[in-house]
């Protein structure tokens, strides 16, 4: 039976579920740190950490496809109104033949690949980088299998409000990733060996988080079976692929734009001699690729913790509404969940922006992992970081339209910034060198959020934009006095280089600033806390 905190939370604490997907995320974010210092310490940012960081993006680039984005996004209302109008055994059904499919579909298209993959280490003489970029590719690309089934799980358990297991899945793949980086380093040699037993703890990691999902979703009577698909289940589950198009089209766009930052970045950083004279204005420093990703890690922790957190929460609060027609209680929460983006989003991209260079420097620095290095990544953090809301506020706008059955808005949306931001990399990489590439893409992301709130004020949002100015001066406001306290701060905590030097840097200006955040707020007549339970109006 589901416990207490998994059900629908009510009055004053509409967003119940959301302090637990936020606490179990903030946990996630703290060991992905920690295998993100590992990792940075083992290798650097040299070629083998710029190998392996593209070769994990393929795998990633599933789970938000087919599992956490187009899957979930289609599947996840489907789920909740069979749910609510046919009962469990009929959401069940629902679940086990989309499951059945995402299964053998996935698995045949990693079966072709890994054969590519394969024929290509038979037939070519491949350079070290080449080698070990498909070597890595061969053995991430089952986790792209575990991962998205995983996901769907997870969505399922979301749509019955359980939000407890699916929070805890990336913790477990932390713990044995840092577990694998671990061992590597004691009992490997070379760091090509090193990062192939972390690639294996990887895929581990992914058996793991099914087999969570799996066993909490029959808790909930939503079960994995061979039973023989109806023909009216069947229509049903060919439309719902069939609505999963548009939205991997949008999501691809959007994955498109890390891939391609991504390429861009380790093809752009090749060694002497090896870039056509053409290319040579767009040269880039080596190790750009594992600066990106680790910019972007930074990047994704306050996202994490707060934009996919309140979105996991308020996707199936959005469906249900509109599966329910109640429009009134669907404006309501669309109006709470942005001046939450509003709240956190903005001192978050301030404070992130500030405190690049000493959190890189506590993070990073060592091993490896040198002062040049060090330099490079915070770029990427102070460059990324302007984006925080940005982000948090397209994910939830995005969501009300899934939840609606509008899979082509975002698509054309998404079309249009993939556009804009390859232009924009074009255009800026000769004068930004390589912060142009994180520039670029919250530069796009802008664009499309801009986009996406013009259709959402039309469809959904009677009220008009005016609804989001008391929010919106006050954590303006708010955030420029903790910006001031923050600089003088960190002025006076110069000098010491020693690892508690360092931490002191970090700690003492990240709390005060949060606190003198909260204070101003709540000088200008907005109680945080109370916000986090009910829309201010």
């Amino acid at each position: 039976m589901p416990d207490a905190d998994d059900q629908p939370a009510a009055g004053s604490r509409r967003l119940r579920g959301f302090s637990v997907v936020s606490g179990l995320t903030l946990v996630s974010r703290v060991l992905g740190l920690g295998r993100d210092m590992l990792m940075a310490g083992l290798f650097g940012t040299g070629w083998v950490l710029d190998t392996f960081t593209l070769a994990f993006r393929i795998p990633g680039s599933f789970r938000r496809l087919f599992g956490e984005g187009a899957m979930t996004a289609a599947f996840l209302p489907q789920f909740v109104d069979a749910d609510q109008h046919g009962g469990r055994a009929a959401a069940s059904d629902l679940f086990s033949a989309v499951a059945w499919q995402l299964t053998l579909w996935l698995g045949l298209l990693v079966a072709i690949v890994e054969l590519g993959l394969f024929g290509a280490l038979v037939l070519w003489d491949l350079p070290d980088r080449g080698l070990l970029l498909v070597q890595l590719t061969m053995m991430l690309l089952p986790y792209s299998v575990l991962i998205c089934v995983a996901a769907l799980h997870c969505a399922a358990l979301n749509g019955v409000q359980h939000f407890l297991v699916p929070a805890m899945l990336p913790v477990a793949l932390n713990i044995l990733w840092l577990g694998g980086g671990l061992l590597a380093m004691l009992t490997m040699a070379t760091d090509a060996d090193r990062v192939r037993m972390i690639a294996v703890s990887v895929v581990f990691g992914g058996t793991l988080q099914l087999g969570l999902a799996v066993l909490k979703t029959r808790q909930f009577a939503i079960r994995m079976t061979l039973d023989v698909i109806s023909g009216e289940l069947r229509q049903r589950v060919g439309r719902l692929f069939r609505q999963m198009g548009p939205v991997m089209f949008g999501l691809s766009i959007a994955q498109m734009n890390g891939l391609i930052d991504s390429l861009l970045a380790w093809l752009l950083a090749q060694p002497p001699g090896v870039l056509l004279n053409w290319l040579e204005p767009f040269r880039l420093a080596e190790g750009t690729a594992a600066a990106l990703y680790l910019g972007q890690r930074m990047f994704q922790f306050p996202l994490g913790v707060f934009g996919i957190a309140l979105g996991t929460v308020l996707f199936p609060r959005f469906a249900r509404h509109i599966a329910s027609s109640k429009t009134e209680e669907l404006g309501r929460d669309i109006l709470h969940g942005l001046q939450l983006v509003l709240l956190a989003g903005i001192p978050a991209s301030v404070g992130l922006w500030l405190m690049a260079e000493p959190l890189t420097d506590l993070l990073f620095r060592r091993g490896a992992f040198g002062a040049e290095d060090a330099q490079l990544t915070a770029r990427m953090i102070g460059a990324y970081s302007l984006g925080v809301w940005v982000s948090c506020g397209l994910l939830i706008v995005n969501r009300i339209f899934f939840a609606a059955g509008d899979q082509l808005s975002p698509a054309r949306q998404g079309l249009i910034c993939v556009g804009l931001n390859v232009t924009l990399n074009v255009s800026l990489l000769p004068i930004l060198a390589e912060t142009a590439l994180p520039v670029a893409s919250v530069l796009a992301m802008l664009f499309q959020l801009g986009l996406a709130l013009t259709l959402l004020h039309r469809r959904h949002l009677t009220a008009g934009y005016g609804v989001f100015f008391p929010v919106l001066w006050r954590s303006i406001l708010a955030a420029a006095v903790m910006a001031g306290c923050c600089v003088m701060l960190q002025r006076f905590l110069t000098g010491d280089d020693s690892t508690p030097g360092r931490l002191l840097r970090v700690a003492i200006p990240v709390g005060m600033s949060v606190g003198v955040y909260w204070a101003s707020l709540r000088l200008t007549g907005l109680v945080p806390g109370r916000l986090l339970a009910e829309p201010f109006e």
